[in-house]
This record gives structure tokens, sequence and C-alpha cells, in this order.
């Protein structure tokens, strides 16, 4: 799938990205290129441990900007985000990136364990020059239950766990860890079976980190799921703003029409997107429009009234910053 031109480093093309070796196709929806066109550029790569755990890694840079959108499946997830960042989210959920310290100049890690039960919408949305560097490890259900041990101290809570939709658990990975992950991105050339080995002995040394987190009593007051009554305000939430188009929604419109208080719609927003009132209106008005320009012949100007933006060229201008493509260039 992937063309290797030296140690560690390969190409990634447009059409590798839209093809997944998961056979779960990716909607390309930016910019213009030809399917042989390199899109990434970088240390990466996708491995079957097992039937059940899957292992992705990378130490990669966009050429372009970028946006994908593809469906996931029901999983767990166990995710190290070392440097660098992108915006991407699973469905309402959007997925914790590392925070750079410019006093320090470093960036500071962030690992999530992470729970889906069913299908939802994955979007990556990433910037030319962006450089990410991170591990995931992708863990089937029937996996887990079948290493799963009910004398285990956190069988109960691993389990309850498991079963809710979009639970999430951050934390600060250990320097073990990042060591761990380190070494999995630039491992050294071996046989396949020492390089097998070496890779395995890795992902299951962070597969430890993570459950032992989650097991020493982390999981049940931390663990945040979008569920719930949660789920239902967002629902709410959504569904107002499908409704809205010819004018700007505020934050306090939104909060009044959806019976919330601006500061508890403002948490709402911030835990489950990490996005403020009116980052989240702009982007959801947005993203309706862009669909339509898709689905429908439209004008610039008919967009923009979609978005509630009632000058077609601040439209534009909002659009290609969100999206880092023009309206026009979403119609061709």
């Amino acid at each position: 799938m992937f063309v290797q031109t030296d140690h560690h480093r390969y190409y990634v093309t447009k059409q590798d990205l839209v093809i997944r070796e998961s056979g779960r196709p990716v909607r390309w929806m930016g910019p213009s290129l030809e399917t042989s066109d390199d899109v990434l550029r970088g240390a990466i790569g996708f491995e079957t441990i097992e039937e059940g755990l899957v292992l992705h890694y990378s130490n990669a840079e966009d050429l372009h900007d970028l946006r994908l959108e593809g469906e996931t499946g029901p999983r767990l997830g166990v995710f190290l985000f070392l440097e660098g960042q992108v915006d991407a989210s699973i469905g309402p959920f959007k997925i914790p990136m590392p925070v750079y310290d410019d006093q320090a100049r470093h960036w500071s890690p962030v690992a999530t364990f992470f729970s889906q039960r069913q299908n939802e919408k994955f979007v990556r949305q990433a910037r030319k020059g962006g450089r990410l560097k991170k591990v995931t490890i992708n863990i089937s259900h029937d996996w887990l239950l079948t290493h799963l041990d009910p004398a285990d101290p956190g069988y109960n809570a691993v389990r309850e766990f498991c079963g809710k939709h979009l639970a999430h658990l951050s934390w600060t990975p250990s320097a073990h860890a990042i060591g761990l992950a380190e070494q999995i991105i630039a491992a050294p050339r071996k046989s396949p079976l020492l390089h097998r080995l070496y890779i395995t002995s890795r992902v299951y040394g962070l597969l430890e980190e993570a459950f032992q987190y989650f097991c020493e009593g982390h999981s049940e007051s931390t663990a945040k799921a979008v569920d719930g009554q949660d789920r239902q305000k967002l629902q709410t939430i959504e569904h107002h703003l499908s409704g809205q188009r010819g004018h700007w929604v505020t934050a306090d419109e939104l909060a009044r029409h959806t019976g919330m208080s601006p500061n508890s719609l403002q948490r709402l927003l911030s835990r489950t997107y990490g996005l403020s009132t009116s980052r989240f209106i702009r982007r959801f008005m947005l993203e309706k429009a862009r669909e339509a320009l898709e689905r429908d012949a439209l004008t610039i100007a008919e967009a923009a009234h979609i978005a509630g933006y009632s000058s077609p060229a601040n439209f534009s201008t909002a659009f290609k910053r969100e999206f880092g493509l023009s309206p026009k260039q979403v119609t061709q």
C-alpha cells in the first residue's frame, strides 16, 4: 500500500487514503488532486498484530490542506498523540491533541482510552505543513472479551466502560509509554519475525499502561461518555441549527431555544467538542453550507445565506479558513 523510498520514510497518495486497508472507503473532501499525488510524507504504517488488534502509527507531514470523511465501526481504541495537531473527530467526540508549551518549547503528549459501540462519522482536517506524531491501537470487543478475566479487579468497570458509546478517558502518558510509542514509530530494520516480536511487545506495553491506568480507579471518577442526557441535548442543538438559515445564530439565541443557560451550553460544547459556543455555531453552519454546495447547484450567495452570512465575500473567507479551500472549489 505504501511505497518505501528510504529507511522509515514513506509517501502516501490520495488513492491510499481513499481506499483504506480496512475496506471502509474514505470520502475525499479536498483539495482537487490526482489519485497518484502524494498527500503525506513521513514514517507511516498499518499493522495487524493479531485478529482484533490493529496498530496504526505515523510521524508524517501533510503536503496539502486536507479534509477526509469516512465511517468507523464499533471498537475500543488506545490513542497516543505525541506531537502536532489536526482537527479530528469521531461523531460528536473531538479527539484530544497534544498542547505545545511555548516556554518549555516542547509538546505535552496525551493518551486516550476510547469506546465506540456503533458506526460514526470520522472527520480529519489538517493544514499543509502540519506534522503529527501518533500511535493508535484499535481493539475489537471480541478480542477484549477473549482476554478479559472475571478475576481481574477491574473486570466490571472495563465491561461497563466498553458498553458505553463514545466513552473516553484521557491522561498524560508515562515516559515509558512515550518511549514505547517512539520505538514503534522508529522500529529498526529486522527480519519479519523479529520485527513482529519487536512491535508486538511494545503494543502490549502500551495496552498494559492503558488498562492499568483505567483499572486503578480512574475510570469511575473521570471516564466521560457522550450519551444519555448530553446526547439528547446535542441532538436538540443540531436540530435547531439545521432549521436556521438567513441570519447568524448567536450563542444566547441557541441557549434560549435549547432550554439551557449560556454557561451550561458552553460547558457541554467545550467538553464534547473542545469548542466555544460561537466557534461551534460557525463550524456547524459552514458544514451545512458545504453539504448543500456539494449536493445542489447553488450560487455562493445562496450558500452564504444557508450559513447565516449576509456577505458572500465574508462567507467565502470563513469557508476557506475552515476547510482550506474555497466554496467554488467544492463545486468543481
